[in-house]
């Protein structure tokens, strides 16, 4: 398997732990300093680096997403040296009865195997509206 394909794997059980709710496992992904950054103006913060603070980032998707979890389906995905480009979409049913079906394109840096940066672009008002009930930072 080439270096590009076991990284769109990666890819793929990114995904797939995190619709299971599996922060551990997500964790468990990144490197012991790799981040999730969300380049906007939202109350999520634009970086979340550290196993541990992505744990405690992605524990909650259960209860926010109770019946559905947080599922991103990949829709394309391009790999070129460490780096898997990902355009998806989400399905998802939010804990208030709102669905939540963004669409995003997901940037992912990846090195000997695991995650070293997550940079994810999407629909933030659509984010905020449905996590956050419209409330946005000052």
């Amino acid at each position: 398997m080439s270096v590009q394909e076991a990284n769109k794997a990666i890819a793929r059980e990114y995904f797939a732990r995190i619709a299971a709710g599996d922060a551990e496992g997500t964790a468990a992904l990144f490197a012991e300093d790799g981040a999730i950054t969300l380049p906007s103006k939202t109350l999520l913060p634009s970086e979340t680096r550290g196993r541990e603070a992505i744990k405690a980032m992605i524990a909650p998707l259960g209860e926010i997403f109770p019946e559905t979890g947080l599922v991103v389906i990949p829709d394309m995905m391009t790999a070129e040296d460490d780096r898997v480009a990902v355009i998806g979409h989400s399905e998802a049913t939010h804990a208030s009865g709102k669905l939540y079906r963004n669409h995003y394109h997901f940037l992912l840096i990846i090195r000997d195997g695991l995650i070293v940066e997550s940079r994810e672009y999407m629909d933030t008002l659509h984010m905020t509206d449905v996590f956050f009930d419209g409330a946005r930072p000052e």
